[in-house]
């Protein structure tokens, strides 16, 4: 497998461990850097805070706070800091409507394969240069 451009920061949440267990030992797979897993968007907005992260990959539906919810408040804050990071949604569900939110730049169908989490995240990259 071809090793990524850069090394990105990227931060994980879904309330599915397995989900959780099979990022964690991708990311690295592919050259990148797993800044944490959280099982809620509530975890997932203050790992956000406490981390540099240069990407976002989260469920939509999840206890607590949905992905969706979460990532619309990482979006704010990195507005306040002139910034923005890109959030990849995934579901095993019908696509939801983004088109208002500039910062989900990809939505990927669960099970999630490598390729297709590549695909995104090569997307992501692009976007974010």
């Amino acid at each position: 497998m071809k090793p990524p451009t850069r090394t990105l920061r990227i931060a994980i949440a879904d309330d599915e461990v397995d989900i959780r267990d099979y990022f964690t030992a991708l990311l690295p797979r592919l050259g990148h850097r797993l800044v944490g897993a959280a099982c809620n968007g509530r975890e997932l907005v203050q790992l956000c805070l406490a981390e540099e992260t240069d990407l976002v990959i989260t469920d939509i539906m999840m206890p607590e706070m949905d992905g969706l919810a979460a990532a619309e408040q990482i979006a704010r804050h990195q507005t306040e800091l002139d910034s923005m990071v890109p959030v990849i949604v995934m579901s095993s569900h019908d696509r939801p409507q983004t088109k208002d939110k500039p910062w989900i730049v990809d939505y990927l169908v669960k099970p999630v394969t490598i390729d297709d989490l590549k695909g995104a995240i090569d997307n992501a990259c692009h976007l974010k240069d």
